[in-house]
C-alpha cells in the first residue's frame, strides 16, 4: 500500500536527500496516496558551455516550474513520484503518448474524481539541456525540442478534452484553464502579443495617450524583473547541485538582455508548431529524443 515509484529520464541526477526528502513530504501529507511529488529540475548540466539560447531558455523553465507548475498543480515534468496504489488504480501509463507525464496526471485525475495535488520536494533535480556540437546545432536542437513540446502539450489538450467528462466538472474546469492560460497565453502568445503591440505602438497607432505608454512600459520593467528574479535563483542553484559552472559577470549580463528575444523566438516556434498539429494532425505528434551528446564531457 505505501510503495512509491519515481519515474525519471537518463539525462538526470538526483540529488543526495533526495529520498529522504521524498520520504518527508510522503509521511507528512494528509492524502499521500492521491498527491504526486516533484522536485524542481534545473537544467545547469554543462549550461555554461551552452548558447544564450539554451541557456536561458533552461534558467526561465526552472524558474516557470518554481513558481507556475508545481504551486498551480499544473502537471509534472520528467522526475516526478507516485504512489504505487494510484498508478494501479489509474491503470498506469498510457505509452502511445509522448508526454506521458502529464498523460498520467488526467487519467489519474479521472480516477481519484479530484483535482490531483503536485507537492514540490525540496531538494532540487539536475537535468540535461538540449545541446549540439556546433552553435547552429545547438539553436536547431533547442526549437526542434520547442516544437516537440507544444505538439505534445497539443495533444495532451485533445487527451484531455476527451477525458474531462470522467472528472468533476469544477476541478475539469479549474485545471484545463490553467493549463491554457500556462501553455497557450504565457508561453505561446505573451512574446507575439508584446511584439505586436509595441509594432503597432510605433507603426500604426498615432498620438498614444501617455497613460497607455507608461503602462507598456511598467509591463515591460516588471517583466525584466521577473527575469532577473530567475538569473538571480540560478546563481545559487549550481551550489546546491555541486556543479561547477564558469560565467562572468558581462555574459550573464547578455544573456539576461537577450531574454526577451529568446522568448520571442520561443513563441514563434510554438505558433507555427501549434498550426502544424492543427494542419497535420496526429502525424506531427512523435516523440524525438533531444541531442544530448555535450552532457558526456
Amino acid at each position: 500500500e505505501h510503495v512509491l515509484v519515481t519515474t525519471c529520464d537518463a539525462d538526470s541526477q538526483f540529488h543526495p536527500q533526495y529520498l529522504a526528502a521524498l520520504t518527508s513530504k510522503y509521511l507528512h501529507d494528509k492524502q499521500p496516496l492521491t498527491t504526486i511529488y516533484q522536485s524542481p529540475l534545473f537544467y545547469n548540466w554543462n549550461l555554461d558551455g551552452l548558447s544564450f539560447v539554451t541557456r536561458v531558455t533552461g534558467i526561465l523553465r526552472s524558474t516557470l516550474m518554481l513558481g507556475a507548475l508545481i504551486p498551480f498543480n499544473i502537471n509534472t515534468m520528467s522526475i516526478f513520484s507516485f504512489s504505487l496504489r494510484l498508478a494501479i488504480d489509474g491503470n498506469y501509463v498510457h505509452p502511445a503518448y509522448q508526454m506521458d507525464d502529464i498523460i498520467c496526471l488526467i487519467r489519474w485525475m479521472g480516477v481519484t474524481q479530484r483535482r490531483l495535488k503536485v507537492r514540490m520536494i525540496p531538494v532540487p533535480v539536475l537535468s540535461g539541456p538540449t545541446c549540439g556540437n556546433t552553435i547552429e546545432q545547438e539553436i536547431m536542437e533547442w526549437a526542434r525540442q520547442a516544437r516537440r513540446w507544444t505538439i505534445g502539450a497539443a495533444e495532451v489538450f485533445h487527451y484531455y478534452v476527451i477525458k474531462a467528462k470522467r472528472m468533476p466538472c469544477l476541478s475539469a474546469l479549474s485545471w484545463g484553464m490553467c493549463f491554457l492560460i500556462y501553455y497557450g497565453i504565457l508561453l505561446c502568445t505573451s512574446g507575439l502579443y508584446g511584439l505586436t503591440s509595441i509594432l503597432s505602438m510605433f507603426l500604426i497607432i498615432k498620438n498614444v495617450p501617455l497613460s497607455i505608454s507608461y503602462f507598456m512600459y511598467a509591463l515591460f520593467c516588471i517583466q525584466m524583473l521577473t527575469f532577473l528574479v530567475a538569473f538571480i535563483i540560478d546563481i545559487f542553484i549550481p551550489k546546491l547541485l555541486n556543479v561547477k559552472e564558469c560565467i562572468c559577470f558581462p555574459r550573464n549580463l547578455f544573456h539576461f538582455l537577450t531574454t526577451p528575444f529568446v522568448l520571442l523566438g520561443y513563441s514563434l516556434v510554438e505558433f507555427y508548431a501549434l498550426h502544424e498539429v492543427v494542419i497535420r494532425g496526429k502525424k506531427v505528434c512523435k516523440h524525438g529524443a533531444s541531442n544530448k551528446n555535450s552532457l558526456a564531457s
